[in-house]
Parts: structure tokens; C-alpha cells; sequence
């Protein structure tokens, strides 16, 4: 009898051990683009840029090199006339005045009591900056707030309840504007020496290396105010690229569906290698259907209830969902995620799946497009 009972726990283990289900990470590779805030067409992305620098700027900086770096990815540079036009103006660089600075540094001992004191001296100069980047492009209106909208919904009340007023047609300009908007570079750059124990030596460091100095801080403007200009723009305008990787979870197993798995991984992880950020992947779309049509085949293969297909089904849904993400395809993901959910396998997978997809259809709307791979005008 203590056989049988042992037989039967052993034959027990054996089958739970063929059921359990082990769900590993698989990254891979993808090319895309960060969509822009406003919808430009494809054959009126063209701009054209020019540089201004003030008198203290001019010795130290080339304004034709720095407008050779002024770029909006993804659009075509032209010498006047774009849809885009921008003035770049490095105005003014003037050093404020250098103070001297002191730093002690205490030891105290369990009681509190100082049992070593030193000072440290150093330097600040302070170099204040002057400058702007005026851009001029369509700009879509902003959409008004509850509050505009409640203040709009009043002033309309008063109008009507005046008989002069009650007929007025006022009409309202929807279109977007061409104003543009206009970035400062205004501020203060601060230069910090190193520390020294003798109190003359940093002023002595500075006068000795003030020239350096201060042209080393000057390029710091021009290259913070380049870099700043180069991200409001291309947030507003560009088509900026992105390398990323993402995840698929795959079976953890020695049998035959784990070794299919591993073979399936690998062709995504080898088409979206292809992948380029400004170029069409409707080639992509149609090598990668096999794959898809094997993640959609666990759906069915993995019908019961039990915790070991669901976690089977799980990872068919969540991969179909990144796959389809990446593939420029929200819809098709937001469908898979609301099934994953469904599937009651780590839920907040799929709400952050279907996150991410209303966040894609959001862009493709503000910038008017249905593709994160857009290939730049030339």
C-alpha cells in the first residue's frame, strides 16, 4: 500500500513538473521615429535659417558654421524662403565680475566638539548672456481650457442679452498660425575653479588663465543655446530617429514548442534588425506575417483554463501587442491587450500596452500621419 501511495505522489510530481509553464524575457532591436507636434506636409518640409552674433561674439564664433548645424530632421534645408524660417541671434556674452569664494570643511568628534578645521578657496565668475532664436512657422492654435471655454460661454451671454450685439457674427480663425514662436537665451553662465588651500592662489589661477576662460565658457553659450534651439524645433517640427529595444516573453523549455519558440524569437529579433527609422517597412509587415500567425495559433493551441495555458496565452497576447505596436498597427495592439486582460494573466501588462497604443494613435493625429517611418524630403 505505501508503494502505491508513493507511485501515485511520484506520477503526481511527474505531471505537474510536464505542466508548469516558464516565461523568459527576449529583447530586440527596433528603429523609429519621435513624431512632431505639428503636421506639416511632406513637400513643404523645407527651412531656412540664418545666424546673427553680436560684437563680443564675433571673434570667437563663425556664424556660417554654426548655421550649418541648425537642422530640422527629416525636412530640407533651402537658402530662403522655407516654410520654416529661423533667425538665430547670439546677441551678447559680458563677464559680470569674479568673487572669491571660501569652503570649510569641520571634523567633529563624538561630543561635537571640532577637532580639525580647514578652509578651502576658490573662485566664481559670472558671465552674463544675451540672445534669442526667432522662428517662423504654422503653428496650430491651442486648444482652450474649461475655464476659456466657461469665460467664452458668459461673454456670449452678455452679447445676447444686448440688443445691439445679439446679431454680430464674429468669426473665429481656426487655421493654424504662422506667427511662430520665439526661444531667449538669456541668463547667466557661472565658472567655478578648483579649490586650493592657499587663499591668493585662485584668483592668481584665474587672471593667469582668464582669457581661456572665459572663451571656454563663451562656446559653452553658443553650443547650450544650438542645443536648446535644436530641441524645441525638432519637438515642434522634426522627425526625430530612435533606437530602442523591446520585449517578447517566450517559452523557457527543452521540448518541441520551446525550441519553435526560440526559432520564432530569433526571426523577430533578425526582420526588425532591417528596420530603418525614415524608411516605409511594408516589407517588414509582410516577412514578420508567418511569425504572427504562429502567436496567434497559442490562442487556440492553449485553450484551457489552467494557469499554464494562460500563461501561454498571455505571452501570445502580449507579444502580438509590442509587434504590432512597433509595426505602426495602436488599433491591432489595443485589440490584443484588452484580450490579455481578459485572459486574467498580469493585467497591468496590457493597460500599459493599450497606454503606449493611445499614446502612438495621439501622435499620429497631432502630426497627421499613420506611420513612425517617414522618409525625410531631399
Amino acid at each position: 500500500m505505501k508503494k502505491i501511495i508513493l507511485l501515485v505522489f511520484f506520477m503526481s510530481f511527474l505531471s505537474s513538473k510536464a505542466q508548469k509553464v516558464d516565461l523568459d524575457h527576449f529583447y530586440f532591436g527596433v528603429s523609429y521615429q519621435i513624431l512632431p507636434k505639428e503636421p506639416i506636409p511632406f513637400e513643404k518640409r523645407t527651412f531656412s535659417s540664418r545666424v546673427k552674433l553680436g560684437g563680443a561674439l564675433q571673434t570667437y564664433l563663425n556664424p556660417i558654421n554654426l548655421n550649418e548645424k541648425i537642422n530640422i530632421i527629416g525636412w530640407k534645408k533651402v537658402d530662403q524662403n522655407g516654410t520654416v524660417d529661423v533667425e538665430l541671434n547670439l546677441e551678447d556674452f559680458v563677464e559680470k565680475g569674479v568673487s572669491p569664494q571660501t569652503r570649510v570643511d569641520e571634523k567633529k568628534d563624538k561630543d561635537g566638539r571640532v577637532i580639525s578645521r580647514k578652509v578651502y578657496y576658490y573662485v566664481v565668475a559670472k558671465y552674463a548672456t544675451r540672445g534669442y532664436a526667432k522662428v517662423k512657422g504654422p503653428i496650430t492654435p491651442t486648444p482652450i481650457s474649461e475655464k476659456q471655454i466657461e469665460e467664452e460661454k458668459a461673454k456670449q451671454a452678455s452679447v445676447a442679452n444686448n440688443r445691439f450685439l445679439k446679431n454680430v457674427v464674429i468669426k473665429k480663425d481656426t487655421t493654424a498660425s504662422k506667427d511662430g514662436f520665439n526661444i531667449s537665451f538669456n541668463g547667466e553662465l557661472e565658472y567655478k575653479s578648483k579649490e586650493y588651500t592657499d587663499p591668493s592662489a585662485p584668483i592668481d589661477d584665474f587672471n593667469l588663465n582668464k582669457t581661456a576662460i572665459r572663451d571656454q565658457t563663451l562656446r559653452d553659450f553658443a553650443d547650450n543655446s544650438l542645443a536648446n534651439f535644436s530641441r524645441n524645433i525638432n519637438y515642434t517640427y522634426g522627425f526625430k530617429p530612435k533606437n530602442d529595444n523591446e520585449i517578447l516573453w517566450i517559452l523557457d523549455a527543452k521540448n518541441e514548442e520551446g525550441k519553435t519558440q526560440t526559432e520564432t524569437v530569433q526571426a523577430v529579433k533578425f526582420l526588425f534588425a532591417s528596420m530603418k527609422a525614415d524608411e516605409p517597412i511594408d516589407e517588414l509587415k509582410s516577412n514578420i506575417q508567418p511569425l504572427i500567425e504562429y502567436f496567434d495559433s497559442l490562442k487556440t493551441k492553449y485553450a484551457e483554463d489552467s494557469k499554464p495555458s494562460r500563461k501561454m496565452r498571455y505571452s501570445a497576447y502580449y507579444n502580438l501587442a509590442v509587434i504590432y505596436l512597433m509595426l505602426d498597427e495602436p488599433e491591432k495592439a489595443i485589440a490584443e491587450s484588452e484580450k490579455l486582460i481578459a485572459n486574467d494573466y498580469d493585467k497591468s501588462d496590457g493597460k500599459g500596452l493599450i497606454e503606449r497604443a493611445n499614446k502612438l494613435i495621439a501622435s499620429f493625429k497631432a502630426a497627421k500621419t499613420n506611420s513612425t517611418h517617414n522618409p525625410a524630403l531631399k
